[in-house]
């Protein structure tokens, strides 16, 4: 329970201080429709993450789609998967070492990072470490209902993102392991139970496979660089994340089997992702294996059982050393995407009530929605080129018109886009030669990733 209760706060520190960022506003677009719309979408993009995006539609027609109230689902999430932790160490390791690894996972930026966002890798953590718990229950005192908790909890972890799935191959490992060494073969119910448990999972996976172009085509190329930078990412700091996997590598246990477990189940699904990378399209994203942290952090704890002056040195050189990180994520713009909240407070204050807007041609659909979410309620300027809204479209994008007399002849425009460098114009597509040469820049702001111009027509 402490661990939890230190990870909610520690989680909850500046949470509302990150503006939304880029995948953040798709699930408050799509959150925003009804459940008919959220169905129809995930038949077209983002089909694997539909669940989650029901969740947050009944979540958000109770608790308000603030931005803490958005993210409050994950900080719960994270902190309670934190509490799972510990209690797993407790029953495979010692209370000492449950204690330990928790504490490890409430210091590392990683945790609060997806604490903080809206997405659904904190529920994948919560889920994928409670199934872990729960199939080691059902090993060790077997039971129908143990083993029907633990089919939930894979399927509730396949519901909340496929790739999380990973997982199974450190159970199968644990229970071929467990058989191998007991010849107990009511071990291999994991079978039945597992395939039973995927069932739901399967249209999602077949989605996922389907619509992965479009869903992962901006993943970048893996490279040897990214094998060696990977135990950092996956922790979110690098010198506290080498320190933690030096520790794993070199944890001892009466039980040796549990440290391979452990291993395989910490080592394979990043190691799997990595290598998809090499010989098929990208999929590597740390995000993606938040699960393994755990299995991570209780190694490195075990290597470190009965040595409490080092066990707090370590603790307390992890802490500080990720406290940049911590820092970082609190960032304005740290959530992949501008400074919306900077963009829309400009907007807000120097608007006038015949205004419109205009979204560069790269990423507008996060651009839009950005900017709608933050000024959502409030007056903004006209959206001249919106034909068919994104929820009517069944996508993420809106239609926009594509005619130049769309554009019509407002006396102000304000042009969003993405970064700060190049031309105050750039990525305006079709419409910059007219916003060039009808419209003259009054002023241009620049925040986070961002550039905002306010553009007045000329005289005539």
């Amino acid at each position: 329970m402490l661990p939890a209760a230190l990870m909610l706060l520690v989680g909850g520190i500046q949470i509302n201080n990150p503006s939304l960022g880029w995948d953040e506003n798709a699930s408050w677009l799509v959150s925003q429709r009804s459940p008919g719309q959220i169905v129809e979408q995930a038949q077209h993009f983002d089909g694997v993450i539909s669940p989650y995006y029901l969740v947050l539609h009944f979540w958000t027609a109770l608790f308000g789609d603030s931005e803490i109230a958005l993210r409050l689902p994950s900080l719960i999430a994270v902190a309670l998967g934190v509490g799972v932790a510990g209690e797993l160490g407790r029953r495979l390791f010692s209370p000492g070492v449950g204690l330990l690894g928790a504490l490890l996972l409430v210091a590392v930026p990683q945790t609060s990072r997806y604490a903080q966002e809206a997405r659904v890798y904190g529920l994948a953590f919560l889920f994928a470490t409670t199934a872990t718990l729960l199939l080691y229950a059902a090993i060790d005192r077997g039971g129908r209902w143990r083993w029907l908790g633990y089919g939930v909890a894979v399927t509730l972890t396949g519901l909340a993102h496929v790739f999380a799935l990973l997982m199974l191959a450190g159970h199968l490992f644990t229970v071929l392991s467990r058989w191998w060494l007991s010849r107990e073969r009511s071990l291999f119910r994991w079978f039945p139970v597992t395939t039973i448990a995927l069932l739901p999972v399967l249209p999602f996976l077949y989605l996922g496979a389907t619509q992965r172009g479009d869903q992962l085509d901006w993943i970048k190329d893996v490279t040897p660089g990214t094998v060696r930078d990977a135990p950092g990412a996956i922790f979110g700091a690098t010198v506290a994340g080498l320190l933690v996997v030096g520790l794993a590598l070199a944890a001892r246990w009466p039980d040796r089997a549990l440290i391979r477990e452990l291993a395989v189940l910490a080592w394979v699904p990043p190691a799997v992702l990595i290598a998809m990378s090499f010989v098929m399209d990208p999929v590597w994203v740390p995000r993606y294996v938040l699960f393994v942290l755990p299995a991570l952090t209780l190694s490195a704890a075990a290597a470190l059982h009965g040595l409490r002056l080092r066990a707090l040195i370590v603790l307390v050189v992890v802490a500080v050393t990720a406290v940049p990180e911590q820092r970082e994520i609190r960032g304005p713009a740290t959530h992949m995407g501008p400074d919306f909240h900077a963009i829309a407070q400009i907007i807000e204050r120097e608007q006038q009530p015949v205004d419109a807007i205009v979204y560069a041609r790269s990423g507008n659909w996060s651009l839009r929605a950005g900017i709608d979410y933050q000024l959502r309620g409030r007056p903004h300027p006209f959206d001249v080129l919106l034909k068919t809204p994104s929820a009517e479209a069944a996508q993420l994008a809106a239609v926009e018109c594509t005619d130049l007399a769309c554009l019509g002849r407002p006396q102000r425009i304000w042009y969003f886009r993405q970064w700060t460098t190049g031309e105050s114009l750039e990525s305006a597509g079709p419409w910059a030669q007219t916003l060039s040469s009808d419209y003259q820049e009054v002023r241009v702001w620049t925040a986070t990733k961002a550039t905002l111009v306010l553009l007045q027509r000329r005289p005539g």
